[in-house]
C-alpha cells in the first residue's frame, strides 16, 4: 500500500523538482546556482529510479535499480554542501578540492553498492518483498552504508550550521529566505534518519518524496525573493554596511538589492525587492534612463534631497546585459554647505567692496582736505597777511573787497566741512523714518541756495508724502535746486511722480545744455564734480544725495539730453496710514 501512495506522489514530486531543476538551471551563473541545479537534478534522479525500482517486472530488476540509486543520494549531499559553501562565499580552493574529492567518492560508492552481491559492505542484507501490486525491497544497511549516511547527514547538518550562521546579522528578508532553506534540507533529513533507525510506522523510503518538499521550499525562495538572482548573502557584511547607496536592477528595471543607505538617500521614495523601479521611485527610473551620471534632485521645497547618480552595466559570464549597478550618493548636506559658504563669500565680497569703497572715500576725502580747504585757507591766510602788513595804507574800497573774498573763502571752507561731516554722519547716524512734509522741506531748501528764488522754479500744489528724515531730504533738494542754479537754463520746474515700483518720485528739471553720457556716469560718484565754465566745486552735493537716498530706502539718478536738458530726480518709499501712525528707527550702519 506505501509503494501505490509513493507512485501517486511521484509525478507532482517530479514536477516540483523539474521546476527547481529548470529555474536553477538557467541562474547557474549565479552564486551556488550550478550547485543548485546538481542538488535538485541529483534529486530527480533518485526519485525516478525510486519509483521504476516500484514498477520493476522482476526481483532482480528491482535490486539492479535500487543499487542504482545509491549514486543519487551522496551526490545530493555533495551537491547541497557545494551550494551552501557557493552562496556563502565560502567556497575556496580547499574547499572546492574537498567537493571534488566527494564527488568522486560518490561514483566509489556507486560502484561499491553495484558490487555489494561480493562483500555486503553497503547492504547487509536485503529482500525484494510484495507491496500489494507492486514489490520493494527491504534491507539493513552494512558498515559502508552507516558510515556514508552518517556522513553525509552530518555534511548536511554541518552546511545548515554554516548557512545560519551567515544569515545571523542580516535583515528581515535575510531571515525570512533562510527559513525556507533549511526548512528545505531539515524536512527530508529527519524524514531519512526517522526511517533508517526504526522510528516510524513506514517500511517504505520516503525520503525522495521529501526532497520535493525541499524543492517547492527552494521554488518559494526562488519565487518570493528571488534569492539566485541576488549576490551571495555573504555580501551583507560589505554592501549593507556601506555609507554609499546601492542598488541593483534586472534587465526589466525591477529592483533585485538594494542597500539601506540606498534607502535612506531615497527618503520617501523607498524601494521594495521585485517591484519595478519607475513604480516605487519614478524621479530616479527618469535619472537613470535620461542622465545616468549626474545630480538629481529629489522632492521640493525643504524637503527636497540631492542625490549624485553613478550606473554601471552588469554582465554575465557569456557578456549578456544581467542588469545595472546604481551607486547613490546624498549629497544634500554637501550642497546645502556648499551654499552657505558661497552665502558666506557673497557677504566677504560685499564686505571687501564696502571697506574699499571707504577707503576711496577716505583718498578722496584727503584730496578735498589737501586741495580744496587747503586753497581757501592759503587764501584767508594771504588776505590776512595783506591785512597785518598794508592795511593802515589801504583805502575803504581796498578793505572791503580783501573782507569780503576772506567772507566767501571762510563759507566755501565752512560748506565743505559741513558736507563732510553730513557725508560721514548719514553713513553713522540713528534716525527715525517719517512722513516728510515735502512743500515745507522744499521751501526750506530754496531759502538756503543763492538764485534758487530768482529762478522762481514752478512747482505742484500737493506733493505725495513719502517716508524719510526731513533734514536730509532738505539736504537731497538744496544739492538739486543748487546744481540747477549752477549749471541749468533759465527755466527750472520742480515735480513728482510714480515709479512703475510704486514709489514716490521727485525731480528738477532744468533747460541747460544737458550732459554728456560720459558725464553722466561720472556723477554720483563722492568727489566727482562736473561742471562747465568757470564754476567751481568740490563734487560731494550729489555724492550726498546717492548716500541719503540709499539710506532711507530709495534710489537716485539723473536724465539728460541736449535737446531737453536735465532732470536729477531721487525717489522715496510712500507713506501709508500705518507708517504714518508709526515711526520707524533707522539704525546705525557700522
Amino acid at each position: 500500500m506505501e509503494s501505490l501512495v509513493f507512485i501517486a506522489l511521484t509525478p507532482l514530486a517530479i514536477v516540483l523538482m523539474m521546476v527547481v531543476s529548470l529555474v536553477s538551471w538557467r541562474r547557474r551563473e549565479a552564486p551556488g546556482g550550478w550547485a543548485l541545479f546538481a542538488f535538485s537534478a541529483s534529486g530527480l534522479g533518485w526519485l525516478l529510479f525510486d519509483a521504476l525500482a516500484l514498477l520493476a517486472p522482476t526481483p532482480a530488476s528491482t535490486v539492479w535499480i535500487v543499487k542504482v540509486t545509491c549514486l543519487f543520494g551522496p551526490l545530493m549531499g555533495v551537491s547541497w554542501l557545494a551550494f551552501v559553501l557557493s552562496y556563502t562565499e565560502r567556497f575556496t580552493l580547499t574547499a572546492r578540492l574537498a567537493i571534488v574529492a566527494l564527488s568522486a567518492w560518490s561514483g566509489v560508492y556507486a560502484l561499491m553498492a553495484l558490487t555489494n552481491d561480493a562483500h555486503r559492505l553497503v547492504w547487509d542484507t536485503w529482500e525484494v518483498v510484495p507491496d500489494g501490486s507492486l514489490s520493494r525491497i527491504a534491507y539493513t544497511l552494512g558498515p559502508l552504508g552507516w558510515a556514508q549516511t552518517v556522513f553525509a547527514w552530518t555534511a548536511v547538518t554541518i552546511s545548515l550550521g554554516v548557512l545560519l550562521w551567515a544569515y545571523a546579522g542580516t535583515g528581515a528578508r535575510s531571515r525570512d529566505l533562510s527559513r525556507w532553506i533549511v526548512a528545505g534540507a531539515l524536512v527530508p533529513m529527519a524524514l531519512s534518519v526517522s526511517f533508517l533507525v526504526g522510528l516510524g510506522p513506514l517500511e517504505k523510503d520516503f525520503t525522495p518524496i521529501a526532497m520535493a518538499v525541499s524543492s517547492a521550499a527552494f521554488a518559494v525562495g526562488l519565487a518570493r525573493y528571488q534569492f539566485l538572482d541576488l549576490l551571495p548573502i555573504a555580501r551583507t557584511a560589505l554592501v549593507d554596511n556601506l555609507s554609499e547607496g546601492m542598488l541593483v536592477l534586472d534587465p526589466r528595471g525591477r529592483v533585485a538589492d538594494v542597500n539601506p543607505a540606498a534607502q535612506e538617500a531615497l527618503g520617501a521614495s523607498r524601494v521594495a525587492l521585485g517591484s519595478l523601479l519607475r513604480d516605487s521611485a519614478p524621479e530616479l527610473a527618469e535619472a537613470i534612463a535620461s542622465e545616468p551620471d549626474a545630480t538629481f534632485r529629489l522632492g521640493e521645497g525643504a524637503d527636497a534631497r540631492y542625490v549624485d547618480l553613478r550606473v554601471s552595466s552588469l554582465t554575465d559570464r557569456q557578456g549578456q546585459d544581467s542588469g545595472r549597478l546604481v551607486l547613490l550618493h546624498d549629497v544634500t548636506r554637501r550642497r546645502l554647505e556648499r551654499a552657505a559658504l558661497h552665502r558666506a563669500n557673497a557677504d566677504l565680497y560685499d564686505a571687501n567692496a564696502e571697506l574699499q569703497a571707504r577707503n576711496d572715500e577716505l583718498d578722496a576725502f584727503a584730496h578735498t582736505v589737501a586741495h580744496d580747504l587747503k586753497n581757501s585757507i592759503q587764501g584767508v591766510l594771504g588776505w590776512a597777511e595783506i591785512l597785518r602788513d598794508e592795511g593802515p595804507d589801504l583805502a575803504a574800497d581796498e578793505l572791503r573787497q580783501i573782507a569780503g573774498d576772506v567772507v566767501t573763502s571762510a563759507g566755501k571752507m565752512g560748506t565743505i566741512v559741513h558736507e563732510l561731516l553730513l557725508l560721514a554722519g548719514v553713513r553713522q547716524a540713528a534716525v527715525e523714518i517719517l512722513p516728510v512734509p515735502m512743500g515745507a522741506v522744499v521751501e526750506e531748501a530754496m531759502a538756503r541756495v543763492r538764485l534758487a528764488h530768482a529762478l522762481a522754479p514752478a512747482q505742484p500744489a500737493d506733493w505725495p508724502v513719502a517716508l524719510g528724515h526731513a533734514p536730509w531730504v532738505e539736504e537731497v533738494w538744496a544739492n538739486y535746486l543748487g546744481n540747477a542754479a549752477k549749471y541749468g537754463g533759465p527755466t527750472v520746474t520742480l515735480g513728482a511722480d510714480t515709479t512703475a515700483t510704486g514709489q514716490a518720485r521727485f525731480w528738477v528739471h532744468d533747460d541747460g545744455p544737458g550732459l554728456t553720457p560720459e558725464a553722466q556716469a561720472s556723477l554720483f560718484v563722492p568727489f566727482s564734480r562736473v561742471g562747465t565754465g568757470g564754476v567751481e566745486g568740490h563734487g560731494l552735493g550729489l555724492s550726498i544725495v546717492r548716500r541719503i537716498t540709499e539710506r532711507l530706502g530709495g534710489t537716485c539718478g539723473v536724465e539728460s539730453s541736449p535737446e531737453t536738458g536735465t532732470r536729477f530726480w531721487f525717489a522715496l518709499p510712500r507713506a501709508s496710514e500705518t507708517s504714518a501712525r508709526a515711526p520707524l528707527a533707522l539704525t546705525a550702519v557700522a
